[in-house]
């Protein structure tokens, strides 16, 4: 049967994920979209976040156990690892594995769960001392923090080869490799309104779509797209601008009626963005490897990317991507405008990033890869 071919037998049957937050956008879908492919092939998997309140529910048939946290992610992390264990604990007999979603803050409720008979594993998806939020003291206790938390922990996973090395590079310590996803996008008519409402042109706009954080650098977008005769094309930046941070990108962009921020975006919204746009743009400092770049690409997009690590990981050897150095403005203005002057020519590289996603990014592929680690730990 599919288990036994695998290896598998009766084991591994149910996977617990912890760390998510009560939306399943951004590197949340990593977990959620992990466990609803593993769902989709007969497994139990089950998801524990934390949110504004207690809660038992779904996301398209996965179990989402909400726990009740205080305050931002570094504050609500850590309590929900601890408050998860008496239900680890109490289902240990029906538990093989337990995937943490971050290294640090996980080392003690790790070695309970392993105490008690069940496999773990954390996840680094980034390294937040390569935040700019950052100023040297914090980063120097991120640093340290991270250093002890991996000497104790076991099973270490990473999204990409290259954040593999890093790690490897700044901690000494191996991680397995397990690439973030996307589900291929379906052609469906969207119930949706989100460009007619805030004015979007379809496929006259440059889209990018994410956590709105110094590290994205969405302030050389809008330098870019300013200071360039962009005529009647668009900027969109879709994501949650109630921030220190966001309020200065908007800021930023006053006096240009051409750049949007249409706020939250997920569901039949995001995919309209995504399928009307003409090219989707990420020019981060540091990334994981980026989710929000991958569902670019499986819409067809040009990518406009920065030339770091992750990114060249991804795209670099299919030759395709207008590349521009971090925080390089009058690269990226190059890139807008050959867009925009030669769009036809540029866009057989949206075919190719399709292509690129196919073969090595869905989640089905990413799920057979996770049902291979497990049996590795």
């Amino acid at each position: 049967d599919y288990y036994a071919s695998r290896g598998l037998g009766d084991v591994y049957k149910r996977q617990i994920f912890i760390g998510a937050h009560e939306e399943p956008n951004g590197v949340n879908s990593y977990t959620y979209n992990l466990a609803l492919e593993l769902k989709k092939r007969g497994f139990e998997s089950f998801v524990m976040s934390f949110g504004s309140c207690n809660k038992v529910t779904d996301y398209k048939g996965v179990k989402i156990k909400q726990y009740r946290t205080w305050g931002n992610t570094m504050t609500s992390i850590p309590v929900l690892y601890l408050k998860s264990l008496p239900y680890l604990i109490k289902h240990r007999k029906e538990i093989d594995m337990v995937m943490y979603q971050t290294v640090t803050f996980s080392v003690i409720p790790s070695l309970i769960v392993r105490l008690f008979g069940m496999k773990s594993s954390a996840i680094i998806h980034s390294l937040a001392e390569d935040s700019p939020k950052h100023g040297k003291m914090m980063k120097k206790l991120l640093m340290a923090s991270m250093r002890l938390a991996l000497a104790f922990t076991k099973n270490v996973v990473t999204v990409s080869c290259t954040k593999a090395k890093e790690v490897y590079n700044r901690y000494h310590k191996s991680c397995k490799v397990l690439p973030c996803g996307v589900f291929l996008p379906v052609d469906r008519e969207l119930n949706t309104d989100i460009l007619e409402k805030n004015g979007i042109q379809v496929s006259k706009f440059f889209l990018t779509i994410g956590r709105i954080d110094p590290i994205k650098n969405y302030e050389v977008l809008i330098d870019a797209f300013k200071q360039h005769n962009h005529a009647d094309y668009q900027l969109v930046i879709g994501g949650d601008v109630n921030s220190a941070y966001g309020r200065t990108i908007v800021e930023r962009a006053e006096g240009c009626k051409n750049i949007i921020f249409p706020g939250i975006v997920y569901g039949d919204a995001k995919m309209a963005l995504l399928k009307n746009c003409m090219a989707y743009c990420l020019v981060s400092s540091s990334e994981g490897l980026p989710i929000a770049l991958l569902e670019g690409m499986s819409y067809g997009k040009i990518p406009v990317v920065t030339r770091i690590p992750s990114i060249q990981e991804v795209l670099e050897k299919y030759k395709i991507g207008l590349w521009s150095t971090v925080n390089n403005v009058e690269e990226v203005i190059a890139n807008m405008i050959a867009i925009e002057k030669d769009f036809n020519t540029l866009k057989v590289q949206g075919k190719t990033a399709r292509q690129i996603v196919e073969d090595n990014y869905t989640w089905p592929q990413i799920c057979d890869r996770y049902l291979e680690l497990v049996k590795e730990f």
